[in-house]
């Protein structure tokens, strides 16, 4: 009777192990996926910041007169001779409608056109983008002719969930071109 006692307390043992085991590797798997779109979300958002980051720099560069055409919190429109071939180019920047072929429902696309070539349309799972203008004194304007600084903030989300949920990664661009 003590046998049949012992083999029964070990099947529950085992039985035991075996959830625990399950148990671990399911909280492996979501800690990996959930890592991963973290990780995708943070790298993208580095991306558009960088590339942000180097046009907005140029803001100005190689112009005379008007630098800055159109500023909104939406778009934003500047010359620069981005190619440095001693020609201004119009750089433009516009937040725009929903993309459908992410699974993302917040997904929007961030149109990057330079001079008339078809727009490089930015699709890293950014789901809010905001442009505000500083003056030389670091306040608030609209004014086009006193934007000495420009800040663009990202928030940038993967393209796949994991479960319903989606990483989320916010990136602030500040920047104060020397040209401007």
């Amino acid at each position: 009777m003590a046998a049949y006692l012992d083999i029964i307390c070990s099947f529950v043992i085992a039985a035991l192990l075996m959830l625990n085991v399950q148990r671990m590797n399911a909280d492996l798997v979501t800690r990996t996926y959930k890592g991963g779109n973290e990780y995708i979300a943070q790298t993208n958002a580095t991306t558009l910041s960088d590339i942000l980051n180097n046009d907005l720099q140029r803001v100005g560069y190689g112009v005379t007169g008007t630098k800055i055409t159109l500023a909104d919190s939406a778009r934003l429109t500047f010359r620069a001779d981005v190619d440095r071939n001693g020609t201004p180019d119009s750089v433009r920047y516009v937040f725009g409608g929903y993309l459908t072929r992410t699974t993302n429902p917040r997904d929007r696309l961030l149109n990057r056109l330079v001079n008339t070539e078809t727009p490089d349309s930015i699709s890293l799972g950014v789901t809010a983008f905001k442009f505000t203008y500083y003056d030389s004194t670091g306040a608030a304007t609209t004014t086009l002719s006193a934007i000495k600084g420009i800040q663009a903030d990202i928030t940038v989300e993967s393209t796949v969930p994991y479960d319903t949920s989606y990483a989320q990664s916010f990136v602030r661009v500040k920047i104060w071109p020397k040209n401007l």
